[in-house]
């Protein structure tokens, strides 16, 4: 891949720089001090009414989006402050949970809450950006926001593995060392928090360093985890890393490598669920402190997400060769069928992916699912759950927790902006880009509408002196 075509804009990089400079408390801050607290917030009515006077909750939103006032980051506050149930980790309970990679899967997992208890997911995974590229230092954007999203899930009773997250967009061009001090912290903040499982980054052996180097690092950090954080610790290989049987994961607790991406092919399919369960009782046998060996980033994907240029360029190569990589309703369908027959009973829990172009939500594959877990025991629903899905709701607490900085850093599908949105160059009148875009802005949303007739474009126009 032509990282050029990745590259973050000075605009981005002046952001980032100051994110790292002293800024006023925010709501998720602990220094934060409300002026005015909220004793139901959730719940505004006449006797508790909410900012400026809101008697429900849409009219909470509706004035707090006009009014960007210190009387609704008050209200913010009081909402995060409520949130402070920690739910039980029960060794025997299997785990059926969602990966959920991005702040815009995370959000679109919490407005889905109860079709998740419902259908008998039982976990979340996701965590904090790391941001490596264009910066002194590696550094972690949309914090308060991840604090928050940790306080709903554990509110809701949904089991929380936490994994800061350094995969998107050429952040894990980085070595290890660079990451101990975000580690360590959010070591701290998963101990603070009450999450019972806590991973080094995700796709660990991703970064620069080889699989021996890797292991090395696993085995030097874990005594400060430990110091610093009670709970389960865990780590996130990549499919490769795991297979290859390499990597030594001695003192962990858990181990959730990625499962390859499943595909059209049940042969493929199976061969691949053959080796991940050979290599997991491998792990057993060769690690004794691991108890729970997981499968993480369970999917199939069937296009329209910007962000998987690689999935779009083995899609492309696939074609040519008569095969497809994305798979259709009835592909995923098979796919989790096996899945969930051959793997899942084999292992301690399951991640399923649920970010655009992989989630089974809505699609043949959550009947698979249900059939599968219909036994499983569900998550009892709680009062708060409907209130998430209210228009507008999640966006305005996120956007009341996090610095202008952050929201054009944190990764967002709906936000995030890719360099010259993925070009070799500017785009511009003279220089226009896929579609005839002429600014980074019009080609952020014509990469968004069609990323594979997009990536291919703005290829072709890529040459080696890009």
């Amino acid at each position: 891949m032509n990282w050029k075509r990745i590259a973050t804009t000075g605009a981005v990089l002046a952001a980032l720089l100051a994110i790292s400079g002293i800024a006023d408390p925010l709501p998720g801050d602990a220094d934060y001090v409300p002026e005015e607290t909220y004793e139901d917030p959730l719940r505004p009515s006449s006797g508790h009414p909410g900012p400026c006077s809101a008697e429900t909750l849409e009219d909470c939103v509706t004035r707090c989006r006009a009014e960007h006032c210190r009387e609704c980051l008050d209200w913010v506050q009081s909402i995060y402050d409520a949130l402070d149930t920690r739910p039980t980790f029960h060794e025997d309970v299997k785990l059926r949970g969602v990966w959920l990679p991005t702040l815009d899967a995370v959000r679109a997992a919490a407005h889905r809450i109860p079709q998740l208890k419902t259908l008998g997911i039982n976990a979340v995974s996701f965590g904090p950006d790391i941001i490596t590229r264009d910066v002194p230092e590696p550094v972690t954007v949309g914090d308060r926001a991840i604090r928050f999203y940790v306080r709903l899930f554990q509110t809701a009773g949904l089991f929380v593995y936490l994994v800061p997250n350094a995969m998107h967009w050429g952040n894990n061009d980085v070595s290890l060392d660079a990451l101990g001090g975000i580690v360590l912290r959010w070591a701290e903040e998963a101990e603070a928090l009450g999450v019972a499982l806590y991973a080094t980054p995700n796709e660990i052996d991703g970064m620069r360093e080889d699989l021996t180097a890797t292991s090395a690092w696993l085995r030097a950090i874990l005594p400060s985890i430990r110091a610093r954080y009670a709970g389960l610790v865990g780590v996130q290989p990549t499919q490769a890393g795991f297979k290859s049987g390499r990597l030594d994961v001695s003192g962990y607790d858990a181990v959730s490598p990625l499962f390859s991406l499943m595909v059209p092919d049940a042969v493929r399919n199976a061969r691949e669920i053959a080796v991940f369960l050979a290599e997991a009782n491998r792990v057993r046998r060769r690690f004794p402190s691991v108890h729970y060996v997981m499968l993480s980033d369970v999917a199939t994907f069937s296009g329209g997400n910007w962000a998987e240029t690689f999935l779009m360029e083995s899609q492309a190569r696939a074609v040519t060769e008569g095969r497809t990589e994305y798979a259709d309703g009835s592909d995923q369908a098979a796919a989790f069928e096996a899945f969930l027959a051959q793997a899942h009973p084999e292992i301690d829990g399951s991640f399923f992916n649920l970010w655009v172009g992989f989630s089974f939500l809505g699609r043949p594959a959550e009947r698979v699912a249900a059939a599968h877990w219909a036994n499983g025991g569900a998550v009892a629903p709680h009062p708060f759950d409907t209130l998430w899905g209210t228009p507008g709701f999640l966006e305005l607490l996120e956007d009341a927790m996090m610095t202008a900085e952050e929201r054009v850093s944190v990764f967002d599908l709906a936000t995030y902006v890719a360099g010259w949105a993925g070009l070799c160059h500017e785009p511009s009148a003279e220089q226009p880009g896929p579609f005839d875009c002429t600014s980074v802005t019009a080609c952020m949303e014509c990469f968004r509408e069609n990323p594979e007739i997009y990536w291919h474009l703005a290829g072709e126009d890529c040459t080696d002196d890009d």
